[in-house]
């Protein structure tokens, strides 16, 4: 490639270079707190996530508080992704413009990056901060770059985070999931305000998962933004970039169901038969969706590996606004039968639990200790809808479990056991 416009390219990236200031927003995400201590420390620093959560931002912001020279460079354009391209902006950024900090966005697409960056990294000892919207491609450095590399995930925006973009700053209070004097603590603090955090909340729903869309009312800017600039770039263009895609029919055919069932539980054999595809397929296809952070899958709740492995899963698309965009859905489309999956998916983890006679419960917090957590999103709960975590808590013999609500915040004692009834939103301002 010509060298003169590879080096043009960095110092457009860089207007540092020729003395111009690098505009960055003022906003920062919680992740940027945990990555900020590991600024001082010899590791590499990775970064991964879903496309236009803000990794690019979060790079220049970390990049403004390098102590020495730096330098930043994008792969995100096809023309530039090759390992001599990232060769030269290497050599040239330590040998012509002296950097020792070096920043790389999404390096995913550079075919052996990790070996590059560990050859640079043992021998010239400069500090790296890259990142990629392909988690399996940054695994693989952690593997080439054993000892070297440090990895966090961007995850899109959390509720406080949202909040904070529309110029509502929430703290991020931590506090233990089941210690529910503290729950009620924030609840009360923003009682007052109540009308308004369900008001955001539901807008958060369905289009509160990237930053740029937090001021956009128009839902179909929020769609096509969404549609055109995260989906059909990653099933078009970021994953066949990376893996072998014979079939990208089937591939936006499984992503759509998991948008338009999400939360539901899945067979892989009866996904074959639906879309008349072997179940080896389906299997690489559902990976490679994983991979791309587009979803996210949990296990039945068991002491036994074995057991998990064999029942039947969920399977939840990684935001609610993305499955809003994929389907054409607005704030006006979420009515009481659309909404509930939804607020399941935002608060979906690595567990849920259903036994044979299916009970079942949401969620099964595992860490730091053992909480069921049941998500009812609706105007008013009986006995029968705490029946499963109920047993669930009796099968376990817990004494404290969790209903995330529409609108009612209580703490009911059913025998020995505790159930705390939170809003939702509240339940998403506290950080547990």
């Amino acid at each position: 490639m010509d060298k003169d416009y590879l080096i043009r390219l960095i110092f457009e990236y860089n207007p540092h270079l020729a003395g111009k200031p690098t505009v960055v927003p003022l906003f920062r995400r919680s992740l940027y707190r945990e990555i900020e201590p590991w600024l001082t420390k010899k590791q590499a620093i990775a970064i991964t996530g879903l496309r236009r959560t803000g990794k690019t931002t979060l790079l220049r912001q970390l990049m403004n508080e390098a102590p020495e020279k730096t330098v930043f460079f994008s792969f995100d354009e096809e023309e530039v992704q090759k390992k001599e391209v990232l060769v030269f902006v290497l050599d040239y950024a330590l040998n012509a413009l002296e950097a020792t900090w070096i920043f790389l966005d999404e390096i995913q697409y550079v075919q052996d990056w990790e070996g590059t960056i560990k050859r640079y990294y043992d021998q010239k000892g400069c500090k790296f901060v890259v990142s990629g919207s392909e988690s399996m491609e940054i695994d693989k450095g952690n593997a080439g770059l054993a000892g070297r590399l440090i990895t966090f995930r961007l995850n899109p925006l959390n509720f406080r985070e949202y909040l904070g973009l529309k110029g509502r700053d929430i703290e991020p209070k931590t506090i233990d999931i089941d210690d529910f004097s503290a729950f009620q603590e924030v609840y009360l603090k923003y009682i007052t305000q109540k009308e308004y955090f369900e008001k955001e909340f539901i807008d958060y729903l369905w289009k509160g998962a990237f930053p740029e869309l937090v001021q956009e009312d128009d839902g179909g800017i929020v769609r096509k933004y969404i549609y055109d600039l995260v989906v059909r770039k990653i099933l078009y263009r970021d994953i066949p970039a990376i893996f072998e895609i014979r079939r990208k029919d089937l591939l936006y055919d499984l992503f759509r169901y998991s948008c338009s069932t999400s939360s539901g539980l899945f067979d892989i054999s009866n996904l074959a038969k639906m879309f008349k595809a072997n179940s080896e397929t389906v299997t690489n296809y559902l990976f490679y969706l994983r991979s791309a952070f587009l979803v996210h899958v949990a296990e039945s709740y068991s002491g036994s590996s074995a057991t998990r492995m064999r029942r039947n899963k969920k399977l939840y698309v990684i935001h609610p606004a993305i499955a809003c965009a994929v389907l054409g859905l607005d704030r006006t489309h979420l009515l009481p039968q659309v909404i509930g999956p939804y607020v399941e998916t935002l608060f979906s983890g690595d567990y849920f639990w259903r036994d044979k006679e299916k009970h079942e419960v949401d969620v099964v917090i595992t860490k730091p200790r053992l909480i069921p957590v049941e998500i009812k999103y609706q105007n008013q709960i009986t006995d029968t809808d705490t029946k499963s975590i109920r047993i669930f808590m009796d099968r376990f013999k817990l004494s404290k479990g969790i209903i995330v609500t529409k609108n009612l915040f209580d703490l009911i004692i059913y025998e020995d056991k505790e159930l705390l009834f939170i809003p939702a939103w509240a339940y998403l301002l506290v950080k547990s």
